[in-house]
């Protein structure tokens, strides 16, 4: 036999070896399907109730203008059980009665204890298709299937596990509830309240308010005209356009909220906050996550704990409390109180009083039109452009005073002191300070009444002072220009200097 030969027997060897295989698939897979349908049309008026009681199988839902409902239903088994199935399917009932409130339709499975020899199987369902009067009630109950709704002018009751449920184009008060399956609403008008458990929520266009309830996974809504309330788990929650006030509340997930025309209010845990737009006050708390708000239209109270604060643009005022996170608050309109443990704290632009607690790090300051008051310790901090009074009080740290226009009274451990006035004649200034020098930039035209003490260092003045008494280089008493303002300078192991501008 020669080479072309043996070829040929090979080749031909192979493609009886595969159609054998392929036989041997399809005499294993033996599939037996049985189908039929069933249809029904009955009476049912804008006002009444279509209820449906139903497992295995989808439920589609649409709208017509005619009084009556047309139920279309397929039903299908399938199984390597042949006589099984069929008897199965033949034995399946749709159950459809009408009375004065309304029609009701109910899916009765047959019990049945499948037996199989060798490798067996079964699948089987019964999908709706649905006519329904625009101004009808929907009460669906479904298991194992999805749902999906549109065009109803009147409420609606959906309940479903282990499937979808989209609806469309609604009015009336709508409620769903669903588990390990997805919610996807849009164009509600009317109430609308969705319950899930382990399923995204989506939600758009909602003419009415809206209350959101899910764990295990995300929420995602838009254009809600009323209140927007939403209680997360598990999963991120973004809300945009609410019209009315929002509260949410989430765990181990993030929170983004944008455009909400009343009050807002958020509660998360382990989970970042981004805040934009809200046309009334808010409320944010979060842990283990950073906070990031900007544009309320009234008061803001904010509180995070490990993680960073942005807070911008405030109209009213600003309350902020964090731990082991830097913290920065700028333009608000009605003042602002931080306190922060162990974090870095920024303010800017602050109509109004300041006042900044903090520790082991630096609180800095800068366009207060009110008072300031800083407590800190192990930190250094910074002021500029404050036009009322400024209290510093720290240790181990410097502090740094520049165009204060009120009194200065500073209190500082181990740490050196800086401080320029705005330049008026007559401001009111203490400071006290230990290990390090003290500096204060006054006017030419000032007028004090200057008390000055310091140990292992010396004082320095140059403006001239009027002396008192006994003069030393760690002593003086005097007065520069007629002395109507106080100026009280205490040290220890350190330098005082009186400075020109």
């Amino acid at each position: 036999m020669n080479l072309d030969a043996r070829n040929v027997l090979r080749q031909t060897a192979l493609v009886l070896a595969a159609l054998g295989a392929a036989g041997a698939l399809l005499a294993e897979s033996g599939r037996e399907e049985f189908s039929r349908t069933f249809q029904k049309t009955l009476p049912l008026n804008p006002g009444q109730t279509l209820s449906i009681d139903h497992r295995n199988g989808d439920i589609r839902v649409r709208t017509h203008p005619e009084p009556q409902v047309a139920i279309d239903a397929r039903i299908r088994v399938s199984s390597s059980d042949r006589q099984g199935a069929e008897k199965f399917s033949n034995d399946i009932r749709i159950e459809v009665e009408s009375g004065g409130s309304g029609v009701s339709i109910r899916t009765v499975f047959p019990e049945k204890s499948w037996t199989f020899s060798g490798q067996g199987y079964v699948s089987y369902s019964v999908d709706y298709d649905i006519a329904l009067p625009e101004g009808a009630v929907l009460k669906a109950r479904n298991r194992f299937g999805d749902v999906d709704v549109q065009g109803l002018k009147a409420g609606a009751d959906i309940s479903d596990s282990n499937g979808k449920v989209a609806v469309r184009s609604t009015r009336g008060s709508l409620r769903v509830e669903n588990s390990f399956g997805s919610v996807d609403v849009a164009g509600s008008a009317g109430p609308t309240t969705i319950v899930n458990v382990n399923g995204s929520v989506t939600v758009a266009d909602v003419a009415g308010d809206l209350d959101v309830s899910d764990r295990f996974g995300g929420v995602h809504v838009s254009k809600v005209s009323g209140r927007c309330t939403v209680t997360n788990g598990n999963g991120d929650a973004v809300v945009d356009g609410v019209g009315g006030a929002a509260k949410l509340t989430n765990s181990f997930g993030k929170v983004d909220v944008r455009g909400v025309g009343g009050a807002l209010e958020v509660d998360n845990a382990n989970g970042r906050i981004a805040a934009r737009e809200v046309k009334g006050g808010a409320r944010l708390t979060t842990r283990f996550g950073e906070i990031d708000a900007a544009g309320i239209g009234g008061d803001a109270t904010v509180s995070n704990s490990n993680g960073a604060i942005a807070l911008a643009n405030v109209e009213g005022s600003a309350d902020v409390h964090g731990g082991f996170g830097e913290i920065r608050v700028t333009h608000t309109k009605r003042g602002a109180r931080v306190v922060s443990g162990n974090g870095r704290v920024q303010l800017a632009d602050i109509g109004g009083a300041a006042y900044v607690k903090t520790s082991f790090a630096p609180a800095e300051a800068v366009r207060v039109s009110g008072t300031l008051t800083v407590e800190n310790s192990n930190g250094s901090v910074r002021a500029s452009e404050v036009s009322g009074d400024a209290s510093v009080r720290t240790s181990f740290g410097s502090v740094s005073l520049d165009g204060i226009g009120g009194a200065v009274d500073i209190e500082n451990q181990n740490g050196a002191v800086e401080a320029k006035l705005s330049g008026k004649a007559c401001q009111k200034i203490s400071v006290r300070t230990s290990f390090s020098t003290i500096r204060v930039s006054v006017p030419e035209n000032a007028s004090y009444a200057v008390t000055a003490r310091t140990s292992f260092g010396r004082i320095h003045s140059d403006l001239p002072i009027a002396t008192a008494g006994d003069v030393s280089g760690e002593s003086l008493s005097g007065k520069i220009g007629d002395g109507r303002c106080p100026m009280t300078l205490t040290n220890s192991n350190g330098a005082i200097e009186i400075l020109k501008p």
